[in-house]
């Protein structure tokens, strides 16, 4: 099973990256809570698969991959939030 960690990580982070596009692309309409918390348990749950992966291509590609959506989503959507909450965004 260890062996197949850093595929099913690569791909879970895939379907992330899909959801967060769909959604910036107004193609679903969840709510705010629904959008964070599917969000975060994504990227927290991408990262830990790909560190229990065994070494190799697929890990270092699900753990870079996880690791930059995870950069994206806290500087797009969460600081920005906090930096112009209450202006509508």
């Amino acid at each position: 099973m260890k062996k197949y960690l850093g595929v099913i990580s690569f791909v879970f982070i895939i379907l992330v990256i899909c959801f967060l596009a769909a959604h910036i692309t107004r193609v679903i309409e969840t709510g705010v809570t629904t959008f964070r918390v599917l969000m975060i348990c994504g990227i927290i749950i991408s990262c830990s698969f790909s560190f229990l992966s065994e070494k190799g291509l697929w890990r270092k590609l699900a753990l870079g991959l996880s690791i930059f959506v995870g950069l994206f989503y806290f500087i797009a959507f969460e600081l920005m939030r906090l930096v112009f909450q209450g202006n509508g965004f």
